[in-house]
């Protein structure tokens, strides 16, 4: 009975350490730009529909305060706006750039949502390949960037962070026998 509570217990650490493993393998695939590692830990689809809501969700508020101030044009096109800003950042390219400069790429959005710019400008570069060089814990340092990271039921998991002072919130589910990426929420206010 004793090897039994043994092995359960053993294999129920594992279980809960499992998306944290995955979480820092995700962070060492965006650290050391690749693309294929970045590939393969996101779900693609719901990730962009998410992108898409929060971005629409900028949009409307850009929109609002664009029309209290007079002289202000206006463009309605800001429903294919979202849907191409997210078709950006949902890329392994986008992810990388997003988590190594996220003030530039965000800074591109927000311009892009007052219609200084042009959507065919935000665009991510090329991801550069480098080797990961581990550092040591700096548990206050992850004090600091880490708000929370839990279990939100058996098969999701939720990291919420900074990336510098931008605050960010990735959404896991376990599909099969591995954890994507699903949801990225970006910060409410843009740069």
């Amino acid at each position: 009975m004793r090897k039994f509570f043994i092995t359960f217990f053993i294999l129920l650490s594992c279980y809960f350490l499992w998306p944290y493993l995955v979480v820092f393998n995700l962070y060492v695939a965006l650290k050391t730009g690749n693309t294929s590692g970045v590939e393969k830990r996101v779900d693609w689809a719901p990730l962009k529909e998410g992108l898409t809501k929060d971005l629409d969700q900028l949009v409307a508020k850009e929109l609002e305060k664009n029309l209290k101030n007079e002289g202000i044009q206006v463009s309605f096109d800001s429903l294919t706006l979202s849907k191409e800003i997210s078709e950006k950042i949902g890329t392994p390219e986008g992810l990388i750039y997003l988590f190594n400069k996220p003030e530039k790429f965000l800074e591109q959005i927000r311009q892009a949502l007052e219609n200084k710019t042009s959507t065919k400008q935000i665009t991510p570069p090329s991801a550069q390949k480098k080797s990961y060089e581990p550092e040591g814990p700096n548990i206050p340092d992850l004090h600091e960037r880490i708000d929370y990271a839990f279990f939100t039921d058996l098969s999701s998991f939720r990291l919420s962070f900074k990336q510098g002072t931008l605050p960010f919130t990735l959404d896991w589910h376990r599909l099969g026998l591995s954890w994507k990426l699903v949801q990225l929420k970006i910060p409410a206010n843009l740069p």
